[in-house]
């Protein structure tokens, strides 16, 4: 049988408002979509190891995208659909544009090398090393040190920036012209002072990865939920778009259905506004 279409969830600040937990009235709502044949995706920043804290508990079938779409996988086989990794012949791009920087940016390394990333110690403040053990604490496995100094032939999926909102919206604005990169500013989950510019390849968005289920699924409806920039280019990609109604404004400009936010379980009215609307069009 066809499926009715593809319903993909930003998972932080859409699915739910904490990082360890999912309400469980949203896991059945999802395992509902599956059995009345919707193909659902999750499409997160969050790395592998750090989603599947939370997802792992999952009985349905689904599709995982994990920084921003850098490696789409078939769950619970994790299976690799699609894998669009950076080179690192763009650490020396970035390098220039943080020289105004007061803290470093990190390398995620991939699933398949453990998930673990790279750091540069010696270059953070104190209270950001601080931070740093948090995140380390979030993955599968101990950070490496390192001088980000690697074969050309190295790749990987995910740079991540962090700072306070100005440094950050700085760097993003230098490196939003950059065409060997997808650069998406969002708020952090997991420190709300702090903002995060995530660096990926040009073809990992969760844009593009809307684009692949579209065409991995073949069906012609997408409905697709979010509640920050880098959920943006997945609600234009989308025929129907969910935004939570706390969202910058540049998302709620592409919302068809507005949410209450995670933390009232508003995803799970939106989706049946969704579905109501994408069938009358």
């Amino acid at each position: 049988m066809e499926p009715k279409g593809v319903i993909a969830f930003d998972i932080d600040g859409t699915l739910t408002h904490r990082l360890d937990w999912i309400d469980p009235k949203v896991v059945q709502r999802l395992e509902d979509l599956t059995r009345d044949n919707w193909r659902v995706a999750l499409l997160t920043g969050r790395i592998f190891s750090f989603a599947w804290n939370i997802l792992q508990h999952l009985n349905f079938p689904y599709l995982l995208g994990v920084q921003n779409g850098a490696d789409i996988l078939e769950m619970p086989s994790k299976k690799s659909l699609k894998r669009n990794y950076l080179s690192a012949q763009i650490i020396p791009q970035i390098e220039k544009a943080y020289l105004s920087q007061k803290e470093d940016f990190i390398i995620y390394a991939g699933i398949d090398k453990g998930d673990f990333c790279y750091y540069r110690k010696e270059r953070y403040s104190e209270k950001m090393v601080q931070y740093l053990k948090v995140l380390e604490k979030l993955g599968a496995a101990p950070w490496q040190s390192s001088d980000f100094i690697f074969d050309d032939t190295y790749t990987f999926p995910l740079i991540k920036c962090f700072g306070e909102e100005k440094e950050m919206r700085t760097l993003y604005n230098i490196l939003k012209h950059n065409p060997e990169i997808e650069v998406s500013m969002i708020r952090d989950p997991i420190d709300r002072a702090l903002y995060l510019n995530l660096i990926t390849h040009p073809e990992a968005s969760k844009g593009q990865a809307v684009h692949f289920l579209r065409e991995y699924f073949q069906t012609p409806l997408v409905i697709a939920a979010g509640d920050d920039h880098n959920d943006l280019k997945m609600l234009q990609e989308a025929d129907v778009g969910i935004a939570i109604e706390t969202a910058p404004e540049e998302i709620l400009a592409y919302a068809d259905v507005k949410a209450k936010p995670a933390s009232e379980l508003g995803i799970i009215d939106a989706i049946e506004e969704a579905i109501a609307l994408a069938s009358r069009t």
